[in-house]
């Protein structure tokens, strides 16, 4: 069983029909970082150069055609008449968090995803015609720089996130495949934020094992009150602290205050939720109701946090 979950899962890429040209084609990049086929540079190359050239040839061609243009009843131009540089990249993002679920941490295919963010990211600044600008010419469009948004795609992270961990999703089965994939899931995110590509902070996994009041430690947490249910939610946790960089990053993250904002649900980093994640897995170490999996994870998390610190 233990092999098993250190195994790379199926990829799933149910939103892309292969109905048209466009999902072929993000398809087909999403497939090459799994399987290697491509180096994470050439991938990120050609979504770069399909988003600029698609949203580019658009624009030409509503220049040249202006009747093609369509608008609602308030006059404002529609979507699907625009040159929407930030749509072709969307339309490929709607589905790349589907990828964070198939590799296990750290594993050889799940860096090749960070590489291809990196990749992205390191690109020379440059810009794609996104939309007309309300009133003016059709000469008149609006550009978007492209990979430099550091919110860029966080709702379709938090989407893929409420569709792996729901109540009866499998999560709290100890070595099922649901509980590998969002332990993989939250190692993923965890580094695609350090990158700083998507802050994914909020749909941290350690934000489900805090308290469910203010005594702590206890097994009474946000996902469970079930010390036999909480393994995988361990697992999934210990994700942002077992690893030195993404340790290093909540650290310095909570570092910053000593309380979070409880009027903010996103608000996650802070010292007060350090020490509290610090000691819930001490707690949880110690305990042998909990899978020996998740007591490892739990023990390497509370070893880290305390190396860290020093």
């Amino acid at each position: 069983m233990a092999a098993e979950q250190d195994e790379p899962k199926v990829l799933i890429l149910d939103l892309y029909q292969d109905d048209n040209e466009d999902d072929r084609f993000c398809k087909g990049l999403m497939q090459a970082l799994v399987d290697g086929s491509r180096t994470p540079a050439q991938i990120a190359t050609d979504l770069d150069a399909w988003v600029v050239n698609e949203s580019s040839r658009r624009l030409q061609e509503f220049l040249r055609r202006p009747d093609l243009i369509e608008k609602d009843d308030t006059g404002h131009i529609l979507r699907h008449s625009i040159p929407n540089a930030s749509g072709y990249a969307d339309h490929f993002f709607q589905s790349f968090p589907n990828l964070c679920s198939v590799f296990p941490p750290h594993h050889v295919g799940q860096t090749r995803i960070i590489d291809f963010l990196e990749a992205l990211m390191a690109m020379p600044k440059h810009e794609a015609p996104d939309y007309f600008m309300e009133g003016g010419a059709l000469s008149d469009v609006n550009m978007i720089s492209l990979w430099t948004d550091t919110g860029y795609s966080t709702e379709a992270f938090r989407i893929e996130a409420d569709a792996l961990r729901y109540p009866g999703s499998g999560i709290e089965t100890p070595g099922s495949e649901s509980e590998a994939r969002w332990r993989n899931y939250q190692s993923t995110i965890a580094r695609i934020t350090v990158t700083g590509f998507s802050d994914c902070s909020f749909i941290s996994a350690l934000c489900d094992i805090l308290p469910d009041g203010k005594k702590y430690p206890s097994f009474n947490v946000r996902a469970t009150s079930r010390p036999a249910k909480i393994g995988g939610h361990i697992q999934a946790a210990a994700q942002w602290v077992v690893w030195p960089d993404e340790a290093r990053y909540v650290y310095q993250q909570c570092k910053k205050k000593e309380k979070v904002d409880k009027k903010n649900p996103r608000d996650t980093w802070s010292m007060e939720h350090w020490r509290i994640w610090k000691a819930q897995f001490h707690f949880v170490a110690g305990d042998e109701r909990i899978d020996p999996r998740a007591r490892d994870a739990a023990k390497t998390a509370a070893d880290k946090m305390e190396a860290v610190e020093e």
